[in-house]
């Protein structure tokens, strides 16, 4: 989830998808979006790679055909407030995606403070949104930024993901980072790791976090 459009919530759910399809689980990726970005994904992938079944609109419906373990939600831009409290509600976790730019923070800080007014209402019932970053160096400024940010906010950086083309090659051909051959994206799967550790409830501790994440 994020409110602003282009910060990768797109990528992180295809990726996210395919992390789980090549562990072996059975995993639903819905497409809320309008452009169907992540449902065109699923569409262009070889029959070869592991599975990912793909749904439109807002909810995986949980047919008798197909049963996910787990399902990725890849949420649209200015997603309205009901649907954000359905969601929110369902969910288990919330990963959300954020450039570092002054734009994107304060877009962020609307959502997360919209998301605990409704838990002081008891709207929701949980928060546990991870924060990751995108084209955000742990030289760079904007990364001390945006770490001041995810302190202020009480929400962790699970992830720095590096600008790479990988990405780009991987989508083209309707693959995740995880079907690609290892030689290739070995730096960004260790990227990965925190993000992976998040959506199952998890997360490193800061020291790891370092060692992981901030690399090159």
């Amino acid at each position: 989830m994020n409110p602003k459009g282009g910060c990768g919530k797109t990528t992180l759910a295809t990726n996210l998808a395919g992390f789980y399809a090549n562990k072996g689980l059975p995993v639903a990726l819905v497409d809320m979006d309008q452009q169907r970005s992540s449902h065109h994904w699923v569409g262009s992938r070889d029959e070869s790679l592991p599975k990912i079944h793909s749904y439109l609109g807002d909810t995986y419906p949980g047919d008798s055909e197909f049963r996910a373990k787990r399902v990725v939600y890849d949420c649209p831009a200015q997603i309205h407030i009901g649907r954000t409290t359905d969601l929110v509600n369902k969910a288990d976790v919330i990963i959300m995606p954020i450039n570092p730019s002054i734009i994107d923070q304060r877009a962020a800080l609307e959502f997360i403070m919209d998301v605990r007014a409704m838990m002081r209402a008891k709207v929701c019932q949980r928060l546990q949104i991870g924060l990751v970053a995108n084209r955000a160096g742990d030289g760079f400024r904007s990364y001390e930024e945006l770490q001041r940010f995810s302190k202020m906010m009480n929400a962790p950086i699970v992830g720095s993901l590096r600008n790479t083309q990988n990405y780009v090659t991987a989508a083209s051909a309707g693959k995740s980072l995880f079907d690609m051959p290892k030689a290739q994206v070995v730096k960004d799967l260790e990227q990965w790791r925190g993000v992976c550790y998040w959506a199952e409830g998890k997360v490193l501790k800061p020291k790891e976090v370092e060692a992981t994440f901030l690399t090159g």
